[in-house]
């Protein structure tokens, strides 16, 4: 199995930065292909429910593959994670828009509370994930910014295994000190660039937190384009200014 060559950002909290290209030690510039246009969601409109596996609203640049996707005071939302007819404790959504390939993703979130249900018992990963690259539920990047236990992880997702068909490997040693600050509105930020050499370069952001990783090929070949999406397990959230840019 290729090993991918990672980079911890600090050994501690730094001020907030936008990530940028790598530096001329890195790779080289990104030359993936092109990527999707983007979009912008504030989640204006009437409260009530915009997504479920069921469909979306024609508005809603989102789709759901678990759970439900609420509009209230002009925030997105999880539902009562506890309530079985959400079905939020397993949060699944990702964008109607693929082909996103150097991408980055801003929002604000803000995480109210872990929780447990009689089918989702209390694991270290609960919490809030973002998805780049999303080809399907066995192949994709997840760059997990707020965790029960914690930490802030980089992973892949590559098919086959034992995690619902696929496999996930750590691109990075995660970062152990990112208590998530509950009830508060936090500034995220997440971004995949293709080299020349065909590695993607991730990297995620949670306020004062930064860390990145570079994926030569862990597991099966680097993923350079794919839908972008946000888990949630056993987790109430709230979601706000979802930008989602093709970097050029």
């Amino acid at each position: 199995m290729a090993l991918a060559a990672a980079v911890l950002a600090g050994c501690g909290p730094s001020p907030p930065e936008p990530p940028g290209p790598p530096g001329p030690s890195g790779p080289s510039a990104p030359s993936g292909p092109p990527s999707a246009p983007g979009f912008v969601d504030h989640f204006d409109g009437p409260d009530g429910l915009v997504a479920s596996p069921d469909g979306a609203e024609d508005t809603s640049p989102w789709q759901l593959t678990s759970g439900s996707l609420y509009r209230s005071d002009g925030l997105g939302w999880t539902g009562d994670p506890t309530d079985p007819d959400t079905g939020s404790a397993v949060f699944r959504m990702v964008s109607r828009e693929d082909g996103f390939s150097d991408v980055d993703v801003r929002l604000r979130l803000r995480v109210d509370d872990f929780v447990t249900t009689d089918d989702t018992p209390a694991q270290d990963y609960d919490g809030a994930h973002v998805w780049l690259a999303y080809r399907s539920e066995f192949e994709l990047y997840a760059l997990s910014v707020d965790r029960r236990d914690g930490r802030l992880a980089i992973k892949k997702k590559c098919p086959g295994g034992p995690s619902n068909g696929g496999t996930y490997l750590d691109l990075v040693q995660e970062y152990t000190d990112a208590e998530v600050p509950l009830g508060e509105w936090q500034d995220v930020e997440v971004t995949a660039r293709t080299a020349d050499d065909g590695s993607v370069t991730l990297t995620a952001r949670r306020d004062s937190f930064r860390l990145s990783a570079r994926d030569t090929g862990a597991g099966c070949p680097p993923l350079t384009g794919g839908r972008v999406g946000i888990r949630g397990d056993n987790t109430e959230l709230f979601l706000d200014d979802v930008a989602v840019t093709p970097l050029g």
